[in-house]
């Protein structure tokens, strides 16, 4: 049934950045010619999408529908292509659907991972790839939206359905208010951080060879194979091990990407395997509200974002850039992992 439930959620999460990210740079993109009410639609959609998944998620966690938050997500994404000429609602209908579905897939598939990461790092990989396809105007020169829009009502069906399977299966702990002590803090404050830096790392790394449709296609293979091999990894060799190895390799090799395609994929690679172990840390250490979990992790790849969305996106594009950052990403999350294998070392004691 695990499989069944994160092969779901995976496949509706590619269909549901695809048709949002169609519906913002197909759709709505093109329509608007006055460039601050753009900025404003794009920005009003990342911060619905990302930020307001952290509210949401809360109060997901007291509801605790997780399936049905995601179906009413679904059908808010498609929802939104009614107001496709009307750039600021359907980025505000869209964001708040694609948040929406984020958090209550994020919780039902957190729920059955047993605090391990590989589910979550499958659920949350296929979404880079509906990213690309659909900001991507070569894979979306099609015009039959409404195929689209059809494909995302049906994934509602499918969650709704869901629903009705594991309802009795997968539940939410009880909802109790974290009360963290010192240790628990300092971890959430380096994941976030860890999060922020790959946030706006993930948005200014725009190599040259990149601009060759197939580099770029096989960049967001890395992206996907990244998150989905790091939470297997991490889960037999251990989550601080993968974080830190992945991140030291990533940074050497960031300072060849610029020149070598083939070195620049791989430090895309072993840079994104720490996203399902950064998510799933949080989510044992707020093991009774998962919702918030994920949404903090969520509203911190806005705040990484934010840079980017300001024209500050290439401070730190170069080759000595991208190494220290990495480095630095791998010192503070190295800090805050070892916290954490502390706390849980702890907590199976008892």
């Amino acid at each position: 049934m695990k499989k069944r439930i994160v092969f779901v959620y995976a496949l509706v999460h590619f269909i549901v950045d695809l048709a949002c990210a169609i519906l913002v740079n197909r759709l709505v993109s093109p329509n608007i010619d006055n460039s601050l009410i753009l900025f404003t639609s794009v920005l009003i959609y990342n911060f619905f999408a990302f930020a307001m998944q952290l509210p949401i998620g809360i109060i997901a966690d007291k509801v605790n529908r997780n399936a049905i938050c995601s179906a009413t997500g679904c059908l808010l994404v498609a929802f939104a292509y009614l107001f496709s000429q009307n750039g600021i609602i359907a980025c505000l209908v869209a964001g708040i659907g694609n948040a929406m579905f984020h958090v209550g897939g994020g919780i039902d598939v957190l729920n059955i991972s047993d605090k391990k990461a590989s589910l979550s790092g499958i659920f949350v990989s296929t979404g880079a790839m509906g990213i690309f396809l659909g900001s991507t105007p070569k894979f979306t020169e099609f015009n039959q939206y409404y195929i689209l829009v059809i494909s995302v009502i049906i994934s509602a069906i499918l969650l709704f359905y869901l629903y009705q399977k594991i309802k009795d299966e997968v539940k939410n702990a009880e909802l109790i208010i974290p009360e963290l002590d010192k240790s628990e803090k300092l971890i959430v404050v380096c994941l976030m951080i860890t999060v922020v830096i790959r946030s706006y790392m993930g948005l200014i790394l725009a190599f040259d060879w990149k601009s060759d449709l197939f580099l770029a296609f096989i960049s967001i293979l890395a992206v996907v194979f990244g998150k989905m091999f790091g939470g297997i990894i991490g889960d037999k060799i251990g989550f601080s091990k993968i974080s830190i190895i992945s991140l030291v390799i990533s940074s050497i090799l960031f300072i060849f990407a610029f020149d070598n395609c083939f070195l620049g994929v791989l430090a895309i690679l072993f840079f994104n395997m720490t996203m399902p172990i950064t998510l799933t840390a949080l989510s044992n250490i707020l093991f009774y509200n998962k919702g918030m979990a994920f949404g903090l992790l969520t509203f911190a790849l806005f705040l990484g974002a934010l840079p980017v969305f300001f024209g500050y996106g290439n401070i730190l594009f170069t080759q000595s850039g991208l190494f220290l950052i990495t480095i630095i990403s791998a010192i503070i999350l190295y800090i805050g992992m070892r916290k954490y294998n502390k706390i849980m070392e702890n907590k199976n004691d008892f």
